[in-house]
């Protein structure tokens, strides 16, 4: 049997046909759907390497999984029945046994279509809202093609007969579910062991000479919120112990530096770049305060990431992130002020981040590889039972 995922994640394929992925989608990523196919093959948009280190990114490729590439399907015929890449997407669907479509995105719009028109069952993973992902995009045009975005959204899930959501409560009122639906994260965390606690509770601890502040996204994100964190540091910097804001993530960095030379930050902050899903835990763990003070967010893995490593987090109160953290940690999206004050609270009281690190770190147990795996593999089973009940 074979399955189709389609996605408009950006991949990267170099020279000798490897292909890799900044954010996310490593090849264990895939297993999760072999379990139950022999061949999966990937839709979604690709671009060459380059010069970018295949060491501080993830390896996609492996036994099993195909890529095909489709034309970046942004533009003005995404208004149209027929936007740019459906007839690549079309005769990939006729092709495949099962469809499987993570959306928000276009390319996983085109692939529902498609599956409709040739008769192909598909499922769908909700990962984000459509409506506030394109509200936020940060021009004009985002906004105008948001309800738009919204309706394609509801209207697909409307018709779903099998429905994987990422939050536990957000996305399933936003967008409510009418067949089959589970309640799982794409977060998968490594299973927490006892000293992660203790490591961190020592190093709250400890006589720490600089305060670690970090955030990880995409710089490139209109969403994800860095503007917030360098005026709220650039509001409350006198009144911290030193610090440094370390920033995880792809993307252009000279908006970002400009910013910080105009705040006076240009001392405290440290562009990471990009790492291996599997080294992010050892950045993390050298963290002390995680922010996520993001427009809008399906869930936000970076902060479930963070909360199993025991960082104190603080967040906006958007998507599912008010699902991981208590009110006291949230601040309303833009209120620099409020998010100013929770940030120096928090760096200068190690009571408040003992108790941070413990909870957080006890509410993302239930995201351990194990008890999702479980959820995931038997909605995944009885999407393949449907589709053979069906030959």
């Amino acid at each position: 049997m074979n399955w189709l995922f389609a996605h408009d994640n950006r991949f990267l394929k170099a020279d000798d046909g490897q292909v890799y992925s900044e954010v996310a989608f490593s090849y264990s990523n895939w297993e999760r759907y072999l379990a139950h196919v022999d061949n999966l093959t990937i839709l979604a948009r690709m671009e060459q390497l380059g010069g970018l280190d295949k060491n501080t990114i993830n390896l996609s490729s492996g036994p099993g999984v195909t890529f095909q590439k489709v034309e970046d399907p942004y533009g003005i015929r995404t208004l149209t029945p027929f936007p740019i890449g459906y007839k690549t997407v079309l005769e990939a669907v006729k092709k495949t046994d099962g469809v499987i479509a993570r959306l928000p995105s276009e390319i996983g719009y085109m692939a529902l279509k498609a599956a409709r028109k040739t008769n192909t069952p598909y499922c769908i993973e909700v990962v984000g809202d459509g409506y506030k992902t394109m509200a936020t995009y940060g021009n004009w045009k985002g906004k105008l093609y948001a309800p738009i975005a919204e309706r394609k959204m509801k209207r697909n899930i409307a018709s779903s007969h099998h429905t994987l959501y990422i939050t536990e409560n957000h996305l399933q009122e936003r967008y409510p579910p009418v067949g089959y639906s589970v309640s799982c994260s794409n977060v998968e965390i490594p299973n927490i062991e006892e000293k992660t606690v203790s490591q961190r509770q020592a190093k709250i601890k400890s006589d720490r000479k600089r305060l670690h502040i970090g955030m990880n996204g995409s710089l490139s994100s209109p969403y994800k919120g860095f503007e917030s964190t360098f005026l709220a540091l650039a509001k409350i910097k006198s009144e911290l112990p030193p610090f440094e804001f370390r920033i995880l993530g792809r993307g252009p960095k000279e908006r970002w530096q400009a910013l910080a030379k105009e705040l006076d930050l240009e001392k405290n902050v440290v562009f990471c770049g990009t790492l291996p899903n599997k080294e992010v835990c050892t950045w993390l763990d050298d963290i002390d305060i995680f922010l996520m003070p993001s427009k809008t967010e399906g869930q936000g893995r970076a902060l479930i990431e963070a909360l199993s490593r025991g960082c104190s987090c603080l967040g906006s109160n958007v998507g599912g992130i008010p699902e991981l953290l208590e009110p006291e940690q949230l601040h309303e999206s833009g209120d620099i002020a409020t998010f100013a004050n929770q940030i120096k609270e928090l760096a200068t009281n190690t009571e408040k981040q003992l108790m941070y690190a413990e909870r957080g770190i006890e509410r993302v147990k239930p995201f351990q590889s194990e008890i999702l795996q479980n959820t995931r593999k038997e909605f995944f089973h009885r999407f393949k039972e449907a589709i053979e009940m069906r030959s």
